[in-house]
């Protein structure tokens, strides 16, 4: 027995030592597989195929799994290699004349593609049944080295069959594109990776982690390779066991805690809090790099938790789930989709080879997510709105002065016991309607306070005065009337267009017209009054009632609003006919008699006047001979 032999299969990485050596092994690609084993079975096999997608997801396994199904000698009714005869160990081994292999990152020049080509017409081995041409990376040829390929790509000798992969396919040819079947590999779910690796843990006799097993398929996104790769880094660390907290430090990726304590003290204004905890992070050894994805992870998560009413899975534990949504609901759609633009700002400029200090970008960014004084007048406005109808959601009243006129003491012996009725439904918020807020009304005198009456006793307002309640202030509608336009048919917009609302009475909107085009309009605005109301209602929340009235634009006070007219009830589209125009002013009639000349003026020619008024200077004209 000799002393110091290595087991040369013990050193074998994970992701070498599991190589799928069947169709049914490879992991996630059945869309794939199941096209290739069919095609075997039925001997429809193409004579170019393309196998694009990102790194570590199978595609030089397929293409080998596919050389050693077209060269089988055993091959299974299902169209599964039998993984044992000569020529399959062989490919397995790497050591089979007719499988040839190819690095178009390292060969990429003409003289690679020509010498491959002169290979293609050569005969097959004692017992080979197809030539397989793999060119790995084919996004890195030049254009000389494709199009040296091209012709042959297209008609090969009937026993040769390529195989181009590629991550990238975009920047292959469109002409060899053309001339392939082109199939497209994706990355492993979640749950996908989890069981793979459990897979090969149970094989190697190791007991497994759940918590560590997820830590890893999350670091691997999706890539089968990578994860592999992450378990053998994880079990060496662990000197051959699986531990989530070694895991966790062996990665370096800041802990969720950690993570979650920065965001929230974000949610709360307190910089102080989320400065410290960056600090605490970075201090303890992590990347900031890595702490800045993390935390642009973290904020993914809640954004997609939270909209998504748990339609999309969440990779951690239910409680870390239930904490995300709690802060993105804290925040605010608006900040958090704000903080995901500033982190992912900060990354880009955290990668950068300028940046002098990696650790300052991140502080800076993380304070332009807490202060809201950082944040613009829009922003501001946009996550106090949110926070309010967040809080309506949530059932919390919010108090709005009333608008409509107080209710009426009913008189006569019948109004002494005044019926009961069916409290009023809440109205249902429209989106951007005015339900959020309500601005009391100036130029009205305050009244005398009333006692509070309960919601089910209030009287309906007279609707000789203002009809319906009025909920929205001029404000609103000006703010909605662009929109109501836009609601219209064109030939209705164009004719109103130049209407503009000026003022609200008594819940009737006051549309100012242009004189010269009042009776214009105001024909208009009868025909599609029904229109009209019905573009105003999404926004306003009610279909609005209206008047017009001749106004002129161009006087300098023409943005105040008219005084009131109280004469009578208004009605839809009632015209105002226009003010008659004050007479002019007699001018005034001049004796001419009466004028005579000041004698007394001192004498100037219009030369003088020139050169004492502008300083010009007098040039001798000259006649031309």
């Amino acid at each position: 027995m000799g002393i110091g032999k290595v087991d040369p299969v013990a050193s074998q990485s994970l992701y070498r030592k599991y190589r799928p050596q069947k169709f049914a092994e490879l992991v996630g690609q059945d869309h794939i597989t199941t096209a290739l084993r069919h095609a075997v079975r039925d001997d429809r096999v193409g004579h170019a195929y393309l196998f694009s997608g990102p790194r570590g997801t199978g595609k030089t396994t397929t293409a080998r799994l596919l050389a050693r199904a077209l060269n089988c000698l055993n091959l299974g009714a299902d169209g599964e290699p039998c993984g044992i005869c000569e020529n399959c160990t062989a490919v397995a081994a790497g050591t089979f004349f007719d499988l040839v292999e190819l690095d178009a990152a390292s060969n990429n020049g003409v003289d690679a593609m020509r010498e491959l080509i002169q290979s293609v017409h050569l005969g097959l081995g004692a017992t080979s049944r197809r030539k397989v041409y793999i060119v790995d990376e084919v996004h890195m040829l030049s254009a000389a080295a494709s199009n040296t390929l091209l012709k042959t790509l297209e008609e090969p000798p009937a026993h040769v069959v390529f195989v181009l992969a590629t991550t990238d396919p975009q920047k292959v040819l469109p002409t060899l594109r053309s001339r392939t079947q082109h199939f497209e590999f994706t990355l492993l779910s979640h749950g996908q990776l989890v069981g793979h690796l459990a897979d090969i843990l149970a094989r190697e006799g190791i007991e497994s982690d759940p918590e560590a097993l997820d830590l890893i398929a999350r670091r691997a996104a999706g890539s089968a390779r990578d994860a592999l790769s992450l378990l053998d880094q994880a079990l060496a660390v662990g000197s051959g066991q699986l531990d989530a907290q070694q895991v966790q430090s062996a990665f370096g990726g800041a802990p969720f805690e950690l993570r979650l304590a920065i965001l929230e003290a974000a949610a709360n204004d307190d910089v102080a809090s989320a400065l410290v905890g960056v600090h605490d992070l970075v201090a303890s050894g992590h990347d900031v790099r890595r702490v800045a994805d993390d935390l642009l992870r973290t904020l993914r998560d809640a954004f997609l938790q939270a909209n998504a009413s748990g339609r999309v899975p969440y990779d951690g534990a239910p409680e870390d789930c239930e904490r995300l949504v709690a802060l993105a609901k804290e925040m605010g759609n608006g900040a958090v989709v704000r903080a995901i633009e500033i982190l992912g700002e900060a990354i880009v400029d955290i990668r950068g080879q300028a940046v002098a200090d990696p650790r300052l970008v991140l502080e800076v960014a993380v304070v332009r997510i807490t202060r809201r004084e950082a944040r613009t007048r829009d922003e501001t406005l946009l996550d106090r709105i949110e926070r309010l109808e967040q809080r309506l959601t949530d059932g919390v009243p919010a108090t709005a002065p009333a608008t409509g006129p107080a209710p009426r003491a009913a008189t006569g012996p019948a109004s002494s016991t005044p019926s009961p009725s069916p409290a009023p439904a809440r109205p249902t918020p429209v989106p951007g309607g005015p339900v959020l807020a309500r601005r009391e009304r100036a130029a009205k005198p305050a009244e005398p306070a009333e006692p509070a009456t309960p919601a089910a006793a209030v009287a309906e307002p007279d609707a000789t005065e203002a009809g319906d309640a009025v909920t929205f202030a001029l404000d609103d509608v000006i703010e909605a009337w662009p929109e109501a336009l836009g609601r219209l048919k064109a030939p209705v917009r164009a004719g109103i267009q130049d209407a503009q609302p000026i003022a609200l009475e008594k819940g009737v909107i006051v549309f100012g017209v242009p004189k010269r085009r009042f009776d214009a309009i105001n024909e208009r605005f009868r025909k599609e009054a029904t229109a009209i109301k019905e573009a105003f209602a999404p926004r306003l929340g009610a279909a609005p009632r209206f008047m017009l009235r001749a106004h002129d634009f161009d006087k300098v006070d023409a943005l105040r609003p008219p005084s009131s007219s109280p004469d009578g009830p208004p009605v839809d589209a009632v015209a105002q006919e226009p003010e008659p125009e004050p007479e002019p002013e007699p001018e005034e009639v001049v004796d001419l008699s009466e004028l005579a000349d000041a004698h007394d003026a001192p004498q100037h020619d219009s030369v003088t006047r020139l050169v004492a008024g502008l300083g010009a200077e007098v040039v001798d004209e000259r006649r031309r001979g």
